[in-house]
């Protein structure tokens, strides 16, 4: 998923509020004010809206009415009763506060008033009673009320503009100016054209939801319908429905577990600060206790079947091993489950302890208490960054029975992402004065990484390298595979994809068997033609052979 800013969203508004009555001298000489719903103005014949301190007053039956709602007004009290299809509420002149269904109370901005005859509510009484979203426009003296259905409309026209390709209009029009700036059309383009790429033909909008988790603004997720799966975009509007926030996700068809397997949902790290939800995958109708496999995500917030794009390459692992005899633990990341938790100054010392040792640790306990498995044969199967951990997890706690590091590396983290900006830097033109920028920028970010070990922990927590917190290297770097792992003698797999862009055969995989070249029980395999996820393009499934190889190693 491409996020590229989350805000918050708005329930659905089905009912409006009151009014009865002809306005004052009073409220004719307050700063008048326009009112647009859905961005047509609305016209009053006498009484209009009017600025009230910090709120726009505006006349409650006319503008309930324009909203599909009934008003029934009671002079000797002056309360005002306002009914709709989903909700029925009362508002007093004098008071700030709605009764809900005769029930419930919720405040809102300035006191109602009955000027003339006339009942006048605040902007805010819509926003806060009726869900509505709301906005007032100072330079133009101008307040708008936005309806769900009119930003229903605005999702749908936003996909066909994505759809069509008009990623130029629809920044210019649609996106506000900050979103204009943040999310340039190339940029857009390139977005949403990687998220389609693999999924084919557009077919349509299966539904537009309102996220009711949202708390600042309207916020819409359209799911998307294409031949091979579907995308789940989601859109934050302003009540100008402009685009203030956007992202965009795959959505895999959920495949049925094999007949021959069972799942178990399990808790890993249960009664910590952060549980983890997990799989726990074992074959049916085996007999005695089984070997098992802890499988350790790559870097970045991930699910427990390390998914990317429509690719589940952990799911495939699992399946793959447990269909010959493997039990196999798979679970979400912590940043996964938990990251939103996470506050800017936690993360200054987030550590990959934090966010992945100590979790695999705690799922390698889980699988060795479980009496259908063998404690004895409990392996670790990391993937990328999971990988480059291994030898650290299994030293701090795992103690496996064997450790298979796929597409990993034993150099620094820092080293690798240096590496792939530079191939990045490699593919732009030479008279770009971006690749010579770029280039510079790199060479800065290495030279401060070359530094880390001379700072004092509170100075890394003071910096970042390549955007990260320099902390997170400087304690990775602490703990480095290549020092651990040379001293294993345990059993150790190697695998990597020839066609890996993110870690290098010829780099890493190279250095592999340069460390372990003292460990009589590690092996090492190359595969032509696979990516970095074991398969042979970004969407597939990890190579059938992959999987047979690390179970022959386990049951050997």
């Amino acid at each position: 998923m491409k996020k590229i800013r989350k805000t918050a969203l708005i329930a659905t508004a089905s009912a409006m509020l009151l009014s009865a009555i002809p306005l004052s001298s009073s409220a004719a000489s307050a700063t008048a004010f326009k009112l647009n719903i859905d961005g047509q103005a609305l016209l009053f014949p006498d009484a209009q809206p009017y600025r009230s301190g910090n709120d726009v007053m505006v006349p409650l039956r006319p503008t309930a009415q324009a909203l599909g709602l009934k008003v029934e007004y009671v002079p000797a009290s002056k309360e005002a009763a306002i009914t709709g299809s989903a909700v029925t509420a009362t508002v007093k002149s004098g008071s700030n506060e709605a009764h809900i269904g005769g029930q419930a109370s919720i405040a809102f901005g300035a006191n109602a008033v009955v000027k003339s005859n006339r009942m006048f509510v605040p902007l805010s009484f819509f926003e806060r009673t009726l869900g509505l979203q709301t906005v007032i426009h100072e330079d133009s003296a101008t307040a708008s009320i936005l309806t769900a259905k009119a930003s229903e409309n605005a999702v749908r026209t936003i996909v066909e503009k994505l759809i069509a390709g008009e990623y130029e209009q629809l920044s210019g029009t649609y996106f506000d100016n900050a979103l204009q700036k943040a999310v340039p059309p190339e940029a857009l383009k390139a977005g949403w054209e990687q998220t389609v790429a693999p999924v084919g033909k557009y077919s349509g909008i299966e539904a537009i939801q309102v996220n009711a988790a949202a708390a600042d603004q309207p916020q819409f997720i359209a799911l998307l319908t294409f031949a091979k799966a579907k995308v789940a975009l989601t859109l934050t509007l302003n009540a100008d429905n402009q685009v203030t926030g956007l992202w965009m996700k795959l959505v895999a068809e959920q495949a049925p577990v094999p007949a021959g397997l069972v799942e178990e949902e399990v808790t890993v790290g249960e009664g910590t600060k952060y549980p983890l939800p997990g799989t726990l995958t074992l074959p049916k109708n085996s007999s005695g206790k089984l070997p098992a496999v802890v499988l350790v995500h790559g870097s970045g917030s991930t699910d427990r079947d390390e998914t990317v794009g429509l690719a589940k390459p952990f799911r495939d692992l699992a399946w793959g091993l447990a269909e010959q005899g493997i039990a196999v633990l798979r679970y979400d990341k912590r940043t996964f489950a938990h990251g939103q938790s996470f506050t800017p100054d936690m993360l200054l010392s987030f550590t990959v302890k934090d966010e992945t040792v100590d979790d695999a640790i705690a799922a390698a306990k889980l699988l060795k208490a479980d009496p259908r498995i063998d404690a004895s044969k409990v392996f670790v199967v990391g993937h990328s960054l999971g990988g480059m951990l291994a030898p650290r997890i299994d030293a701090d706690g795992g103690d496996f029975a064997g450790l298979a590091i796929l597409a990993g590396s034993p150099r620094t983290l820092w080293e690798i992402i240096a590496d792939q900006n530079a191939a990045v830097i490699a593919t732009m033109k030479d008279g770009d004065p971006a690749k010579a920028a770029n280039t510079e920028l790199v060479a800065a970010e290495v030279k401060k990484a070359q530094a880390l070990a001379g700072l004092t922990d509170d100075e890394a927590k003071k910096q970042t390298l390549f955007g990260i917190p320099a902390y997170y290297f400087k304690e990775m770097d602490s703990r480095g595979a290549d020092g651990i792992a040379a001293k294993l003698t345990k059993p150790v797999l190697v695998l990597q994809g020839e066609a890996d862009v993110q870690v290098y055969a010829d780099k890493d995989y190279i250095q592999w068997q340069e460390t372990l070249k003292n460990n009589s029980k590690a092996s090492f395999k190359l595969y032509p033609g696979l990516n970095h996820f074991f398969a042979k393009d970004k969407d597939g499934h990890v190579d059938a052979q992959v999987i047979r190889d690390i179970a022959d190693w386990i049951i050997k």
